[in-house]
């Protein structure tokens, strides 16, 4: 069980194979120390060697061994025969002196080189900048799993920082010397490490497919494996072309000592395939742009690589920046990955990475630094070859580079955490959104979001609590773990909560963060009061007029079921009455007078009962109602005074509709009926549009090419129905010169929402 937060399941094999590439790591370590050194670097994969020769290309101060020079045998055996076995061999100890012959400037030279303990502090001190990224590195991967020590990508990134550290130690603190080809088991410490360095492109393809997955697919499980096996396998290819191209062991061990070689010019542009076709599918996703940063990062650090080392020295025996640099721009992997974190919690540890940020950031920084002031110097000076020298002016960039970390730190944490650290800063934000927000309704979503983005919170809501119940008003994000409320008061009643959900990583708000969020509830708490003064008086609004229509649907029924059919009955009696009496009698003609007046009782009667309700709502719905309206006011239009083709109405309507509430249909139905026959009457229009749809409202919008609006208008009788059936639901309707000429008719009638 491995984690920060409780107990969790860790792979063990996982754990097993990262620690014991950390004891390999120890192993190389303690076998340099251990081992005596003649100062002479001769690595052909970090150094100036031709094809065929082992030349020095860095030496010790004093010794008798010069940059250049060739060597041809230490102690009698010839390095081109040893080679040709299994190099390395008998131990050595520190002050044996051993013959060594070179080719020095055209001439043959046996010179006696005492061999002497290895110098550990100063190959830290000169290799520097490899200490770092690694450190960089390891930082940046152990903070990773601590916090996800089950996904995909932490795996990833542990075992990169594990192959890598194996790297470093094996051939890159220490390189190849000129005795280790003859004696001892340092010629294998470094060529682990050789191997290591071709290996680590494996765990990095891994971390391009797995990102930013939580789980693997069988194929994607397929393709981790193979890219694990991939640098060995194309190291035994270019094995093979070594044995069959080369012929001298020189020549061959030239290459075959560098098994990265293969890799390094195939996986780079695997990973950056990888990466691409990741973010073409994830661009515009929160994702994308992490995947981008990781693709520049590896094009930075392996483009840097090939053009200051691997190609100068492939080309002319010579890098173009010391070796000890070559890690430097490894740099920006590390650092592109926290950046990610930082910056879409891909990960969700930005809470432990972002320290590794800051020191990551002012370290590239004092690099380059570094580099320009050591540049500058060699140019005027010459170089700087002296420890203490160069030791002194990072001392002095380390100095200078304090200020700069307090004023980093504070970019960063406002990167993090937002402004919680000037709580007052983010109740100015949010009273500048509030200002901008006419709508009530509006108001409890600003300040969620405003203060979640203030604050850099996973999730934020607020609750209404009202009759002992309390209810979600307006969230933002998705909850995270275990939530945190803040009570939110009014006048000394508690109004509501304010819900938040802590950043990943963290097992509780820190101080900055409630005292942001106390200030924020202090203010936050009248508009929670106002906005349940809204809903309550939306719900009470709502009752009211669903009552009122419920009552209008009885009355209808009770005239359509009641006193419709007995007015009608007495109507026929009426008629049998005056049949038996005689139509011309005084009796029949008083009948008949009672008939009629009955037959016009009973239109009235029709008519209010549809003002209540059209029934033709009830019988085919409401669009197949608006059709049929605007088919048959359409219809009578033909061959009018002002209109001798009629008026072409055109719905554009959904084929099929939610069931809405009676209100609501019945209120849409006269809207868009009154809407058309103002058309038909006053706006001298050859067509017209009635657009219907629904979202989270209904929307309701008729347009004609008619004249358009008079300069006055007084406000007729049919415009102000619209409207007030509208504002009776809680929505609107706006009646406006279209821009394209004649008159716009827009409502708005607001929908039931779940829990309202």
């Amino acid at each position: 069980m491995f984690g920060p937060a409780g107990a969790r399941r860790v792979p063990a094999s996982l754990l097993l194979l990262t620690l014991a590439l950390f004891g390999v790591a120890g192993w190389c370590i303690w076998s340099r120390v251990a081992s005596p050194t003649d100062g002479a670097t001769v690595s052909p994969a970090d150094s100036a060697v031709s094809i065929g020769h082992i030349n020095v290309s860095a030496t010790e101060p004093g010794s008798v061994l010069r940059l250049g020079d060739e060597v041809l045998a230490i102690d009698g055996q010839d390095l081109a025969e040893r080679v040709r076995t299994l190099p390395g061999g008998p131990k050595t100890s520190a002050g044996e002196t051993l013959t060594y012959t070179v080719r020095r400037d055209g001439e043959r030279l046996d010179l006696r080189v005492t061999l002497h303990h290895f110098p550990l502090i100063a190959a830290v001190a000169g290799w520097w900048p490899m200490l770092l990224v690694g450190a960089l590195l390891v930082a940046a991967s152990i903070t990773v799993f601590w916090a996800r020590p089950r996904d995909p990508a932490a795996h990833a990134a542990l075992l990169t920082s594990a192959i890598g550290v194996v790297t470093i130690v094996g051939a890159g603190f220490f390189p190849l010397t000129a005795v280790d080809l003859v004696a001892g088991n340092q010629f294998w410490r470094h060529y682990i490490g050789q191997v290591a360095f071709a290996l680590l492109w494996g765990p990095v393809l891994h971390f391009a497919i797995a990102f930013p997955s939580i789980t693997l697919s069988r194929r994607q499980r397929w393709q981790i494996a193979a890219g694990y096996v991939g640098p060995l396998a194309l190291y035994g290819l270019m094995w093979l072309a070594t044995l069959l191209a080369l012929s001298t062991p020189l020549e061959r061990i030239y290459l075959l000592i560098v098994p990265v070689l293969p890799a390094l010019f195939v996986y780079p542009p695997l990973i950056a395939t990888v990466l691409v076709r990741k973010y073409i599918r994830q661009r515009g996703g929160p994702t994308g742009r992490p995947i981008l940063w990781q693709l520049m990062a590896l094009i930075f650090s392996t483009g840097t690589y090939f053009a200051i080392w691997v190609v100068p020295v492939l080309a002319t025996g010579r890098p173009l920046v010391p070796y000890e640099m070559q890690a430097l721009p490894f740099m920006a992997v590390p650092i592109a990955m926290s950046a990610a974190v930082l910056r879409h919690r891909a990960l969700n540890i930005e809470v432990a990475v972002s320290r590794t940020v800051v020191y990551g950031a002012l370290t590239i920084g004092a690099v380059g630094l570094y580099f320009a002031v050591v540049g500058t110097w060699s140019a005027a000076f010459g170089p700087i070859t002296s420890v203490w020298g160069q030791a002194v002016i990072a001392a002095a960039i380390a100095v200078l580079s304090q200020p700069v970390r307090a004023r980093l730190q504070v970019l960063i944490n406002r990167r993090l955490y937002g402004d919680r650290d000037d709580p007052y800063r983010v109740v100015s934000a949010l009273a500048s959104r509030l200002e901008d927000t006419p709508v009530v309704a509006s108001m409890l979503p600003e300040i969620v979001e405003t203060v979640a983005a203030a604050l850099r919170l996973p999730h934020m809501a607020i609750e209404i609590q009202a009759r002992g119940r309390s209810e979600t008003a307006a969230s933002v994000g998705t909850p995270t773990g275990e939530l945190y409320r803040m009570p939110l008061t009014y006048h000394g009643e508690r109004v509501g909560n304010l819900v938040v959900g802590r950043r990943s990583a963290q097992r509780e708000l820190t101080r900055p963060d409630r005292i942001a969020l106390a200030e924020v509830a202090r203010h936050a708490g009248a508009a929670v009061y106002t906005a349940r003064l809204t809903r309550d008086l939306r719900r009470s609004r709502d009752r009211l007029v669903q009552a009122r229509e419920m009552e209008r649907r009885r009355i209808l029924h009770e005239l359509h079921d009641g006193v419709g059919p007995t007015l009608a009955a007495v109507a026929l009696g009426l008629d049998v009455s005056r049949r038996t009496v005689g139509d011309t009698t005084p009796t029949g003609e008083l009948l008949g007078r009672l008939r009629d007046e009955l037959q016009a009782a009973i239109i009235e009667i029709r008519r209010l009962a549809h003002g209540l309700r059209p029934p033709v709502l009830d019988r085919i719905g409401l669009i197949p109602a608006i059709r049929e309206y605007a088919g048959a006011l359409a219809s009578r239009t033909v061959g009018g005074d002002t209109q001798e083709g009629g008026v072409t109405i055109v719905l554009e309507v959904p084929s099929t509709m939610p069931k809405l509430p009676p209100p609501v249909d019945v209120a849409a139905y006269r809207i868009i009926c009154e809407a058309l026959t103002n058309v038909t009457r006053h706006a001298e229009a050859r067509s017209c549009a009635v657009r219907l749809w629904i979202d989270d409202d209904l929307h309701i919008e008729v347009v004609d090419d008619g004249i358009g609006l008079p300069a006055v208008t007084n406000g007729g009788v049919g415009l102000s129905s619209m409207r007030e059936r509208a504002t009776e639901l809680g929505g609107e309707c706006l009646v406006e010169a279209d821009h394209d000429g004649g008159t716009r008719v827009f409502a708005t009638l607001p929908l039931p929402k779940e829990g309202s």
